[in-house]
């Protein structure tokens, strides 16, 4: 085969090519034509309640993303002895963090410490204290989810109070958990 032959052929190959890649292409991008979908049903869901298994379709569907649990939250003290210890452990270091005027160092803390109190709560509830020693405990959990929620909602632009304002407060309501006598 000589240069011209084989020049040509390459060249009407070349242009073979081209077009056909063209042609796939032009083929591929081509808008498709809709699925037709199936009509909505005929009747209207607000005029009548109706519960699907349990679920209610009454329910707010907006999420608070402060509160939803970290992914890597560590499980929680296995005894109230140690929760109250971990409690006046986060409330110094939080404490200390706004004495130094360093509120990111202690915002996870600030955060965290609403999920020890529930947790406090429920050992409080489970324990063996007599009741009127859960009484106080509970009042000082309380206390303290007031304090440190007024807190965090002034941290976030919300009506809140100062550290400083309930630091009182907080400080009453830890000695008192520590101050129980735990059998």
């Amino acid at each position: 085969m000589s240069r011209l032959n084989w020049l040509a052929n390459s060249t009407r190959f070349c242009v073979a090519m081209t077009v056909l890649a063209y042609a796939i292409t032009i083929t591929g991008c081509r808008q498709s034509t809709p699925t037709d979908t199936p009509p909505a049903s005929e009747h209207d869901h607000d005029d009548h309640d109706h519960d699907h298994a349990g679920h209610d379709h009454d329910h707010d569907h907006e999420i608070d993303i402060d509160s939803l649990p970290a992914i890597d939250t560590p499980a929680g003290p296995a005894t109230l002895s140690e929760g109250i210890e971990q409690l006046a452990s986060m409330q110094d270091a939080i404490a200390k963090g706004f004495a130094d005027d360093d509120v990111d160092s202690i915002h996870g803390q600030l955060h965290s410490i609403g999920g020890l109190l529930e947790h406090l709560e429920s050992l409080t509830a489970s324990s063996d204290l007599p009741a009127e020693a859960k009484e106080k405990a509970g009042k000082a959990i309380d206390s303290l989810f007031d304090a440190f929620g007024d807190v965090d909602a002034k941290l976030h632009g919300d009506t809140g109070k100062d550290y400083s304002d309930v630091s009182d407060k907080i400080d009453e309501a830890v000695k008192t958990l520590t101050g129980l006598k735990l059998p």
